[in-house]
């Protein structure tokens, strides 16, 4: 069996009833270390201003469609600029960061909306939604995003100054993904038909028009984090819980587009390459701050259906014949053209990208130079492949897998090797990613620390999280659930 078919016949297993409470308490928060903290993997800030800003330093929006031009609040780009500035506090200990976030933070303050005791953070601005959605948020709208990202920010802010005003702020932004849908107030927050609870980027006039996107749930979903690691609320707790079992639930059954890449929402079903990255590393994170390998491997489903194209690496092929292959366009495989090269020894030539291509198999390398440039070529392991990683992404939780004794094929910069295990046993893994056209795992301790190793039958993933996965998890057939009731 194939890995990625393999991990996804695991993680189909479902057996029902289960109670909800049992469910939620199962995906509840975890404290982790500050490096797999959410948005602690972004680079450095230059120390200057950056994107659209006003006079104060704050970051703003301005399109000549939307807003005619103007320069606009945006309160998920103060927010998620404001936190990268305190990452960077968090790093050099420059005031000059802390400053400037602490800026955007008191704009969302200082325009702020109160409702049902909650602060809201509106757009003033009406936003066509496109990706198939069929919706315009009309002035003023309100985002779960905006919410969560505005409370992981205010909080963060509160431990790095102490001040308790970024803690009131914090309080009352989280209130407002505790409260529920009403007519004619705002509301982020809502469940639906089957009871599985939502954090709305997009709410719509009600929740039967909303768009379930899912990063968006899930940059709230880690304000419910930040909020809960910072304060240890049971009222966090429970609503990272139950928020996070909508991801389980519906994640592998409604956003995942086997072979391509995963659907940005699931009002309009569109998949989007984009955001599917986006999505890898929003699971791996999920698995992080929630303790469960579950959402590992819906990640390393989701890379094995499609993976980011852009890749500067070297392809290498064997002697013999190789046939290069260009097609109407990516997400249209009709064959245009064709053409054979007979090697008559080993070579190699540089690739700008790897791929999936629409109605072909595998993945594809777009070949830059050589006797074959401009073409694409199929990845074959150990005939057409690269002989380094590609397309590697990191674990931010503990990730195992477990070895059989024996041989095993294992791979470094220098080449591959065999590695012999003298009895069965397991081990910590750090990246994931593909080498020599085999899906792989970068050893992180052991004797095998710093190899690359093939995930094959006989290395298989660690399936066991803080429970079962046979334990699950709808409280009715996951097949009868209904995302957008």
């Amino acid at each position: 069996m194939r890995p990625i078919v393999a991990l996804v016949a695991v993680l189909s297993m479902l057996i029902s009833p289960a109670p909800a409470e049992a469910a939620t308490a199962a995906f509840g928060p975890r404290v982790v270390a500050v490096n797999s903290w959410p948005y602690h993997d972004g680079g450095d800030l230059p120390k200057r201003n950056t994107g659209v800003i006003d006079g104060q330093g704050v970051r703003m929006f301005s399109s000549p469609q939307i807003t005619g031009g103007r320069k606009m609040n945006h309160p998920v780009a103060q927010a998620q600029y404001g936190l990268a500035l305190v990452n960077n506090y968090r790093r050099t200990h420059d005031t000059w960061y802390l400053d400037l976030a602490q800026r955007q933070a008191r704009r969302l303050v200082d325009t702020h909306v109160e409702s049902r005791g909650a602060w809201f953070f509106p757009y003033r601005f009406d936003f066509p939604l496109s990706s198939g959605i069929n919706l315009t948020m009309r002035a003023p709208w309100y985002s779960g995003m905006a919410q969560g990202q505005a409370t992981s920010l205010f909080i963060r802010l509160a431990k790095a100054t102490g001040s308790a005003e970024w803690r009131r702020a914090a309080d009352r932004s989280f209130a407002s993904l505790r409260l529920d849908y009403a007519p004619g107030v705002p509301w982020v927050t809502h469940k639906d038909a089957a009871g599985r609870l939502w954090l709305e980027e997009y709410p719509g006039p009600a929740p039967a028009t909303s768009a379930r996107v899912l990063n968006g749930h899930i940059f709230a979903l880690y304000g419910v984090w930040d909020y809960w690691n910072a304060t240890r609320s049971p009222a966090a707790a429970a609503l990272f819980g139950q928020a996070t079992l909508t991801v389980y639930t519906y994640l592998l059954r409604y956003f995942r587009n086997p072979g391509w890449a995963s659907s940005y929402s699931l009002r309009g079903d569109v998949p989007s390459e984009k955001y599917h990255n986006i999505h890898v590393n929003q699971l791996l994170h999920l698995q992080a701050l929630s303790g469960q390998p579950v959402f590992a491997g819906m990640a390393e489903i989701l890379h094995g259906d499609f993976t980011m194209p852009k890749v500067t690496a070297t392809i290498r092929f064997n002697r013999g014949a190789h046939v290069g292959v260009t097609f109407r366009a990516v997400t249209d495989g009709r064959v245009r053209a064709r053409r054979t090269v007979t090697l008559s020894a080993a070579s190699s030539a540089p690739v700008d990208q790897r791929r999936r291509i629409s109605g072909q198999p595998g993945f594809w390398y777009h070949v830059t130079k050589g006797a074959l440039a401009g073409f694409w070529v199929r990845e074959y392991p150990g005939r057409q492949s690269t002989t380094t990683p590609v397309s590697v992404v990191p674990y931010f939780g503990r990730r195992s897998v477990i070895l059989a004794k024996g041989s095993h094929l294992v791979y470094a910069i220098s080449g591959p090797s065999v590695a012999q295990v003298s009895a069965a046993s397991q081990t910590g893994v750090a990246k994931v990613g593909w080498i020599d056209g085999r899906f792989a795992v970068l050893v992180s301790a052991g004797s095998l620390r710093g190899w690359w190793l093939p995930v094959t039958p006989r290395t298989t993933m660690r399936a066991a999280g803080r429970h079962s996965h046979d334990e699950v998890i709808c409280g009715v057939s996951c097949d009868r659930l209904n995302p957008l009731g």
